[in-house]
């Protein structure tokens, strides 16, 4: 499998695209869906080096040295906010994730009796 041809199969498999193929419907988050998905990439692997390509590439990395996912955080704020850490994220090509990361631990650091 080429990089190119695995980076499309990423793309479509982080896509919002319904369909698999014309008559197969897939719905995220259910064990057939995860099946579904596994199995079109172990078809398009070509060799064993593909299929360790795939298995080190699924999910996301862990943030710290505990293996497993990272815990989640959903926040809201005001737009003006959300706009000032955009344009900080984008200035130091940065993530907005890593920004609020960043200055979650510095207000812990601060404020940590």
């Amino acid at each position: 499998m080429t990089q190119k041809k695995y980076d499309e199969l990423a793309a479509w498999a982080e896509s919002d695209a319904p369909k698999i193929r014309p008559g197969a419907e897939v719905r995220r988050g259910t064990t057939a869906s995860r099946d579904a998905v596994r199995a079109l990439l172990d078809d398009a692997a070509e060799g064993a080096a593909d299929v360790a390509l795939v298995e080190r590439a699924a999910g996301r990395p862990s943030l710290d040295a505990n293996p497993g996912p990272s815990p989640m955080w959903k926040v809201r704020a005001p737009k003006q906010l959300d706009d000032q850490v955009r344009a900080l994220a984008a200035a130091e090509g940065r993530s907005v994730s890593e920004v609020l990361r960043d200055a979650a631990s510095e207000y812990l650091t601060r404020h940590a009796s």
